[in-house]
């Protein structure tokens, strides 16, 4: 009864640890729910087999077997893939296994003769270890471990989660750890190295998925740099083209002026009032218009404009970014362009008849930029941690808003969102002194 009792509560610890590590897609009353029922079914099948096949080879491989029947439970309750999850899932499962592999180890050395304490204590202080390490998971791991595993591809997550489990079904097959039996046969070094190469592939491990995570956040910088010089090119383009027409038509300026002087003295005032019409020079500076005096940020929002308009939003921009602000151009690119972009597809999420628009105001109280972006919306808002996820499934789409906040925090800056039935805002402050 006690061993039943504490594979009960090594598995909760475990679940908790799941819990921290994956992002839940169902309330806990849910949770606890698929729980009991997986669990409940869980149990229908060891007794069965105990009643059975008990006696045969079957019977050897049914741990295992209970194991998967888990993996009904995480693809309920969590969002990540299923890769994502079976890959968290056994490796919690051999963090527990070498900890029961460790703990039998140390209370060898106590020289325990009782069976029955021996088993019992292992896995007493298995729990013990677990529970310890819970804080440490929950303040320096779970955030880091979201972040690393976020952005890898399946296909990454799906060879790793091989040598997982190849390595849980291993440590369960040589050390027999759920038939209870004394392990000190097996030699303490040997699985003192055992667990040193585990450990150590699984820096490896991480090591090598928060570089590819770098790297992607890299490329979509570098993406977004590309994007800027992009704008800012075709921005000088048509700037210099309006300016060429202002000038060639400064200098035709004498030969227009002698025609409808010529007009006006042969007394044809309609005629010379068309010509005005024809040549008002409001027409050339309507090609040069300035959203933002600040080049990339005028830049950015012609772009965006230009598409706003195409799917019939309208896009209102009253901003007062100077030049010389002291914000890194790439930083007001991240920020604006992500925030824009994200205003745009909500617009376009509308349908009917409903006006979209999006309204941008920025302006300089002292020495901090204030941000203002609102737009049409009429969405189902999802929250995870108090944090608005998105909805798209584009790939790298994850690190827009991440890089957005990123962004805002490198400046102790402060962001916030609104939201209502009919309108989403995002507000943002840089201090930039």
């Amino acid at each position: 009864m006690n061993l039943i009792l504490s594979d009960i509560f090594t598995l909760l610890i475990n679940v908790g640890y799941i819990h921290l590590l994956l992002t839940k897609k169902r309330s806990i009353k849910d949770a606890f729910f698929i729980l009991l029922i997986n669990s409940l079914t869980t149990l229908v099948i060891y007794v069965l087999f105990y009643i059975f096949f008990k006696d045969t080879i079957f019977y050897e491989y049914l741990p295992y077997l209970l194991g998967f029947t888990f993996i009904i439970y995480i693809s309920l309750v969590f969002e990540e893939s299923l890769s994502k999850k079976i890959f968290t899932m056994f490796t919690i499962w051999l963090f527990s296994n070498m900890m029961l592999i460790i703990s039998s180890y140390l209370l060898i050395f106590l020289h325990i003769k009782n069976y029955d304490l021996y088993i019992y204590f292992s896995l007493l202080l298995r729990d013990f270890i677990q529970l310890v390490c819970v804080p440490l998971i929950y303040f320096y791991f779970r955030g880091t471990y979201k972040e690393i595993i976020k952005l890898v591809s399946n296909k990454v997550i799906n060879i790793i989660s091989f040598y997982s489990i190849t390595v849980f079904i291993f440590l369960l097959r040589y050390y027999e750890l759920y038939s209870y039996n004394f392990i000190n046969s097996y030699g303490f070094f040997n699985s003192l190295l055992f667990i040193i190469i585990i450990i150590l592939s699984y820096i490896i491990i991480f090591i090598t998925m928060s570089s590819v995570n770098k790297n992607i956040e890299l490329e979509d910088k570098v993406r977004t740099v590309d994007i800027q010089i992009e704008l800012q090119r075709q921005n000088y383009k048509n700037l210099n083209n309006s300016f060429e027409n202002y000038y060639a038509f400064k200098h035709d300026t004498r030969h227009h002026l002698l025609a409808i002087k010529s007009m006006i003295d042969a007394e044809n005032y309609v005629a010379a009032s068309e010509y005005l019409e024809k040549f008002n020079e409001n027409e050339i500076s309507q090609n040069i218009e300035i959203l933002c005096k600040n080049f990339t940020v005028d830049s950015i929002l012609k772009h965006y404009m230009s598409i706003a308009v195409k799917n019939d939003i309208k896009f209102k921009a009253n901003l007062n970014i100077p030049e010389d602000i002291n914000i890194d151009n790439l930083d007001l690119s991240i920020i604006i362009g992500n925030c824009v972009e994200n205003a745009i597809d909500a617009c376009n999420k509308i349908v009917g008849e409903t006006q979209k628009y999006i309204n941008i105001n920025a302006e300089i109280k002292g020495f901090n930029l204030i941000l203002k972006i609102a737009n049409s919306f009429h969405e189902k808002i999802v929250l995870d941690k108090g944090k608005i996820k998105t909805s798209k499934k584009l790939k790298g789409h994850g690190i827009g808003l991440s890089n957005v906040r990123k962004t805002v925090e490198k400046y102790n800056g402060f962001f916030d969102i609104k939201y209502s039935d009919i309108e989403f805002e995002v507000i943002i402050i840089i201090g930039f002194n």
